[in-house]
């Protein structure tokens, strides 16, 4: 499978960053640094995450059954709300600016990370691509209730960023809508992603978060192991490396 691959620059450093690579990848030779997403190689070099893998050449019926009971009660539930659903398979720069505007509003709330300009960036290029499918509910009345932004390349996809609304800020009719939206829509995507021929969905990171674990695996799937990180390909790129790292843990 072709080995989806942007380059750009970190720290003022040529880098190569590589998503899903099935085996060691042929690194140019200019790039002082290597940045892996997903990877299915196992490697000392980079740690090691598990991530939940959806066969997409599977049935529907047997992708629902795969289902937990709560979200096959949350779906049946979410079919009586008037969703309007917009998908963005070649996103304009407009609708990413409007995605990373709700998702640094949902990312405050949260206390997590914001999409900065490097990561935008990171984003563009994938665009650019053509690697970015962009989907977003709205309410009846036009409101939007969730974003979902996946990396889709060589008939695999890969959830890459999520973000909902603030219930607390809606009024108490969009409530409901509100609490099935993200579901909603991973569904219709799953869906969707099947019918254009992709055969696999990668749900993310397994990260430890009890709440976010368990949704990632309630949709059913199997568990993997997968490889993620720098490799310095210089001494002067490894050094460079340490130092952010020890920034990073200073920051803390």
């Amino acid at each position: 499978m072709f080995i989806l691959s942007i380059r750009s620059k970190r720290w003022n450093i040529a880098m190569q960053h590589i998503y899903f690579a099935e085996k060691p990848a042929n690194i140019r030779k200019p790039m002082k640094l290597v940045y892996h997403t997903h990877s299915l190689v196992p490697s000392r070099k980079l740690a090691k995450s598990e991530t939940v893998h959806i066969q997409l050449t599977d049935n529907e019926r047997t992708m629902y059954t795969a289902l937990s009971k709560n979200n096959q009660k949350m779906l049946r539930r979410a079919q009586q709300e008037a969703y309007q659903i917009f998908l963005y398979e070649e996103p304009s720069q407009e609708n990413l600016r409007a995605f990373q505007r709700f998702y640094n509003d949902f990312a405050k709330r949260k206390k997590i990370e914001q999409i900065n300009k490097v990561q935008m960036e990171s984003i563009s290029l994938l665009n650019n691509r053509g690697a970015l499918f962009l989907s977003e509910v709205r309410s009846i009345c036009g409101q939007t209730l969730c974003y979902r932004l996946d990396i889709v390349h060589a008939k695999k996809a890969m959830s890459y960023y999520v973000a909902t609304c603030h219930p607390l800020l809606m009024p108490a009719d969009l409530k409901r809508p509100i609490r099935y939206a993200n579901r909603f829509l991973l569904w219709h995507n799953l869906l969707h992603l099947k019918q254009q021929g992709c055969l696999l969905y990668d749900m993310g990171e397994l990260t430890n978060v009890a709440t976010i674990r368990k949704f990632k695996l309630s949709f059913g799937g199997q568990v993997v192991d997968v490889y993620s990180g720098f490799i310095a390909q210089s001494k002067i790129s490894a050094l460079l490396l340490s130092v952010q790292k020890w920034r990073k843990q200073q920051s803390r």
